[in-house]
C-alpha cells in the first residue's frame, strides 16, 4: 500500500517513541544537529573522545544532553526523555525530505527532492542497542550534480542511480548492531557511514560516500580510546554500471586516540584498501589485516602486496573554552630523500588539513564560527589497481574533491530557539585532467598513465576554481523528530580557461533529515 507523502510527517510525530537515554547507540552524523553539543564537549572537563564518529550515547555524553537541555530550555536537538522502561526502549520515526528548487544556470531547471522512509532505534538493556534506516528516492537535482550522476550513476551519498520519470530513483540501507559488555569494549556490525576527524572534510574516513557494511571494536581504556574498523566496500566502475558487474574490495582502519592533556587530543590513522575477485584472480577477505592491533605497512610488504595503505596524525586543541584548532596529515607515499630533493616525484602524495571552531562568537550565544582549509598533493588516494583506489561506489571514502586541490571553507551558524541561520563559503583550486593526460586530481585513474614520474607539481593540469555559497534559514516545526522547514539559496561557479559554469539555485523544503547530503563540490 502507497502512504501519500503529505502523510510521512504526521507518521513520523505519530510513529516517534521515547528514545534510549542510557545506551550505546550511535549518535547521527547530521552536523547541524550536533552543534548544540560540540560546545559542550570542547570544555577541558569534558574527556569524550570525538575524532572517531558516530559517537556513542554513552553515561557521560548522556549527561551532556541533559546539561544542554537545561540550558535551552528543552529546545536542544540532543535531548532525550526518560520515560518508560530504562532497559527496554524502542524509537520508530518516519523519514520525509521533500525540496524544491529552481535553478538558474545556462538554462533554465526545476530541481525536487523526494525521500521518504523509515528509521528505528531501541535497546534491550544498558548494553545491546540496534539502529536502522531505510529512504527510497525519486528525485531531480541541479544541473552539476545531474552531470555526476550520469558520469558515475551514483546519487551522491546515496548509492547507485537509475533513470526515473522525475529524474533518478534510489535506494539507502543502513543499520547496525552495538554491544558493550563493559566500559572498556563496544563492538558493532551493520551497514552504516563513518566520519574521522575534527572537521567538517575528514582526510582519513568520511561519510561522503554510500553506506558500508562494517565490523567495528572500539577499546577505551584510561585516556585512550583505539578503535578498529573492517569494511566491506564496493568498486563501481564497470562500464555496464550493473550492480552484477560491481567488484569487492575490502579495507581495514584503525584509529588511536589520546587525550595527552585535558585541552590536547592527537591521534594516529592507518588504513589498507585492497581488491577483491577480479578476472585475474580469487582473493577475499584478508585475514592478515584482520588483527586489530598491527601496522598495516609491515604486513603489506611481508605480503609482497601492492595493496594500498595510507597512514595519518591528528591533532586537537582546545584553545579556551569556546575555542577549538584541529587538524589532520596524511600520507599515502613519503620518502624523506625525494622531499628534499624537490624534484617533483609523482610518489609524495600526501594531504594537509587545518582548521578553527570558535562557540559562542563575541560571547553571543549559539553563534559558531569554523573555517578551515584542506591541500592534498596530485595522484593521492589513487592506485596502480583503480579497484584499489580509496573509493566506495564511484565516490571518494575521504575528500569529495579527490586529490590535486587547495579548498577553504567557512561557516557560520546561529541558532535561537527553534530558528537556525548558516552561510557556507567555499572557494577551491584544483587541477583537472588535460589532454587526455592524468594530473592527479581524478583518483578513479590509475597512477600508472600518469605522464612523468618527476616534474609533477600541486595543482597541476587545468587549473579550475571552484566558488560556491549557501544561506539558508531552517525552522525547526517538531524538535524531537527533527521535522524542520528551510529555504535558501546556493551561488556556484566553477571556472577554468576552457569552460565557465554559473548556478544559481533558489530551494526551499521540509524535511526530518539525519543524514550529511553534501552538495558543495
Amino acid at each position: 500500500m502507497r502512504i501519500p507523502c503529505l502523510l510521512i510527517p504526521a507518521l513520523s510525530i505519530a510513529c516517534s517513541v521515547t528514545c534510549l537515554s542510557q545506551s550505546n547507540q550511535n549518535v547521527n552524523l547530521f552536523r547541524e544537529k550536533n552543534l548544540p553539543a560540540e560546545k559542550h564537549l570542547n570544555f577541558t572537563d569534558c574527556s569524550i573522545h570525538t575524532s572517531v564518529k558516530p559517537l556513542l550515547h554513552s553515561k557521560k555524553f548522556t549527561a551532556l544532553t541533559d546539561s544542554i537541555r537545561k540550558n535551552n530550555s528543552g529546545n536542544s536537538l540532543l535531548s532525550f526523555s526518560k520515560s518508560g522502561n530504562s532497559r527496554n526502549r524502542i524509537r520508530v520515526a518516519g523519514i520525509f525530505d521533500s525540496e524544491l528548487g529552481l535553478e538558474q544556470s545556462s538554462y533554465s531547471a526545476k530541481n525536487l527532492l523526494l525521500d521518504g522512509g523509515i528509521s528505528v532505534e531501541g535497546n534491550t538493556d544498558e548494553k545491546f542497542a540496534f539502529g536502522g534506516t531505510f529512504i527510497a528516492s525519486n528525485s531531480s537535482f541541479p544541473s552539476y550534480i545531474d552531470s555526476f550522476i550520469s558520469k558515475t550513476h551514483v546519487i551522491p551519498g546515496m548509492g547507485p542511480g537509475y533513470t526515473s520519470q522525475n529524474g533518478y530513483s534510489s535506494q539507502y540501507y543502513a543499520g547496525y548492531i552495538s554491544y558493550s559488555p563493559n566500559r572498556i569494549f563496544n563492538f558493532q556490525i551493520g551497514k552504516d557511514k563513518h566520519f574521522w576527524g575534527d572537521g567538517y572534510r575528514s582526510l582519513f574516513l568520511s561519510d561522503v560516500s554510500n553506506s558500508i557494511p562494517f565490523l567495528k571494536i572500539s577499546t577505551s581504556i584510561w585516556k585512550i580510546q583505539y578503535t578498529s574498523l573492517f569494511t566491506c566496500l564496493k568498486d563501481a566502475t564497470a562500464p555496464s554500471h550493473l550492480k552484477k558487474d560491481f567488484l569487492n574490495k575490502y579495507g581495514s582502519f584503525h584509529c588511536l586516540s589520546w587525550n595527552i592533556a585535558k585541552r590536547i587530543n592527537i591521534g594516529l590513522f592507518e588504513s589498507v584498501v585492497w581488491q577483491g575477485t577480479d578476472p585475474n584472480r580469487v582473493r577475499n577477505f584478508d585475514i592478515n589485516y584482520l588483527n586489530p592491533v598491527i601496522f598495516f605497512r609491515p604486513v603489506e610488504y611481508s605480503l609482497g602486496s601492492s595493496d594500498n595503505a595510507l597512514i595519518g596524525l591528528s591533532f586537537k586543541i582546545k584553545a579556551a573554552k569556546t575555542q577549538q584548532f584541529y587538524g589532520q596529515v596524511i600520507l599515502d607515499e613519503f620518502l624523506l630523500s625525494e622531499v628534499r630533493a624537490m624534484n617533483g616525484w609523482w610518489g609524495n602524495k600526501q594531504g594537509i588539513q587545518l582548521g578553527f571552531k570558535s562557540f559562542d562568537l563575541f560571547t553571543l550565544k549559539n553563534l559558531t564560527f569554523q573555517t578551515e582549509i584542506n591541500a592534498v598533493r596530485p595522484y593521492t588516494y589513487a592506485h596502480g589497481s583503480v579497484q584499489q583506489n580509496y573509493a566506495n561506489f564511484n565516490q571518494p571514502l575521504a575528500h569529495p574533491l579527490g586529490a590535486n586541490f587547495a579548498e577553504s571553507v567557512t561557516f557560520l551558524n546561529y541558532s535561537c530557539k527553534k530558528w537556525m541561520f548558516e552561510t557556507e563559503f567555499l572557494f577551491a583550486r584544483y587541477g583537472k585532467d588535460e589532454n587526455g593526460k592524468n594530473y592527479g586530481q581524478n583518483i578513479f585513474e590509475s597512477y600508472t598513465t600518469r605522464p612523468h614520474d618527476y616534474g609533477n607539481t600541486f595543482l597541476q593540469g587545468l587549473k579550475t576554481d571552484l566558488v560556491y555559497t549557501k544561506f539558508k534559514l531552517a525552522y525547526y516545526l517538531i524538535p524531537s523528530v527533527n521535522l524542520m522547514a528551510e529555504g535558501g539559496v546556493i551561488l556556484r561557479e566553477e571556472k577554468n580557461p576552457v569552460s565557465f559554469l554559473n548556478s544559481t539555485i533558489i530551494f526551499i523544503g521540509i524535511k526530518t533529515a539525519l543524514l550529511n547530503r553534501y552538495s558543495d563540490f
